[in-house]
Parts: C-alpha cells; sequence; structure tokens
C-alpha cells in the first residue's frame, strides 16, 4: 500500500512539474498553441530587426502574429516574407495598408494593418505588399537634406535681391522719396482738419445754370 501511495505521489508530482512546463512555454511564447485562425503572405524590402512572434494588430486591435520570416530573391532583388497568422474572426479587407511601426522610439517592432474602405475581403494564403519602413536615421537624414535645400534657396533668393536693390538704387530712392512727400501732405492735411473740422461738413455753393432765353 506505501508502495502504490509512492507512486501516486510520483505520478501527480511529475503531471505537475508538465502542466507547469506547458503553461511557462506558452507564455514565453515558445510554443504556439492556436485558435482557429488562417495565413497570409506579406513582402517587405526591409523589415529592420521585425522578429518572429512579434504581433499583429488590425486597426490597434492585437489580432495574430508573425508566424515565420524567410528571405526571397525576386530576380535581381532581395525580399523579405512575412507569413501573419490572425485570428479567423480578424477579416482584411483589400487595398489595406500593412506597415512595419515601433513602440516607442526604441520600442519593439510590430506588424501594423490599416483596413481600407470596401465591401471585398482577401482570401486566406494571400500574397500582399507591405509599405516601406521608414526608420528614424533615414528621416533624419531626409530632414537634414531638406534643411541644406532650403538653405540654399535662401541663399539665392538674398543674392537675387540684393543684386536687384543694387542695381535699381536710383528708382528705390525716388520711391522713398515720393513716399515721404505723400506723407508730408497728408500730415498737412491731417492738421488742418484738426483745426478747422467744419471744412468737412462745408460745400461750395454751386453757381445756378443760365437759362437761354427763346
Amino acid at each position: 500500500m506505501k508502495k502504490y501511495s509512492q507512486e501516486v505521489k510520483v505520478g501527480a508530482f511529475v503531471i505537475f512539474s508538465i502542466l507547469v512546463l506547458l503553461y511557462m512555454t506558452v507564455s514565453t511564447g515558445k510554443m504556439n498553441i492556436k485558435k482557429d485562425g488562417y495565413n497570409i503572405d506579406v513582402v517587405f524590402d526591409e523589415v529592420a530587426g521585425l522578429q518572429a512572434k512579434a504581433p499583429v494588430t488590425l486597426n490597434g486591435l492585437e489580432v495574430g502574429k508573425v508566424d515565420d520570416i524567410k528571405v526571397f530573391y525576386d530576380n535581381d532583388k532581395t525580399k523579405i516574407v512575412l507569413k501573419l497568422w490572425l485570428d479567423k474572426k480578424a477579416r482584411i479587407r483589400e487595398n489595406s495598408v500593412i506597415s512595419i511601426k515601433t513602440l516607442g522610439l526604441m520600442g519593439e517592432k510590430f506588424i501594423q494593418i490599416a483596413s481600407s474602405d470596401g465591401k471585398n475581403f482577401i482570401e486566406p494564403g494571400s500574397v500582399l505588399i507591405g509599405k516601406p519602413f521608414m526608420d528614424l536615421d533615414a528621416l533624419m537624414e531626409q530632414a537634414q537634406t531638406m534643411t541644406k535645400d532650403i538653405g540654399s534657396q535662401i541663399n539665392k533668393l538674398l543674392e537675387s535681391l540684393n543684386s536687384t536693390v543694387d542695381g535699381d538704387k536710383g528708382n528705390v530712392s525716388a520711391i522713398v522719396q515720393s513716399l515721404e512727400v505723400t506723407s508730408k501732405n497728408f500730415e498737412e492735411f491731417s492738421d488742418d482738419l484738426k483745426r478747422h473740422p467744419w471744412k468737412l461738413l462745408y460745400r461750395p455753393k454751386e453757381k445756378p445754370e443760365k437759362r437761354q432765353s427763346i
């Protein structure tokens, strides 16, 4: 009886250990126990360090994960093919935008699916083209290039304005003098009205027209 009791304890311990190991394996993503779903393939030029098991979101809701990542050679170009597993309830509309996003500036990568408008949905096993990934370094390089271009255009504009002013100094001087005279006349007119405001109401009498005699 004691021997039987000891075997039961050992068996229970082994079963408990297996259950604990199974739970830890599933929770860390090392074993993939899936619900009902389907797969699609998405082709990218660059995945920026995206890893297998990365989450897939549809309009912000997690609906699947990256099942596998493979290299694909298309003639003279190298492509990356991601096999995505999606929950059966997650239906992707045609022309949806699939892109690689980052959680924060230095966070983990994930797949974002932005659903489009339309009635038709993609079929399981479809092959889609992902939106090119733009990392922070590339954006900084573009910003620096744009800044240099803008600075160059501003310098050219300033040079053009300087040359125009140098060539038309006489015209500019005449315009300034004319503005000064006009301003002075307006000031005199304004002072005169302040001293004699009745002039605004004064209207000279019109001479009656001479009638021709018959």
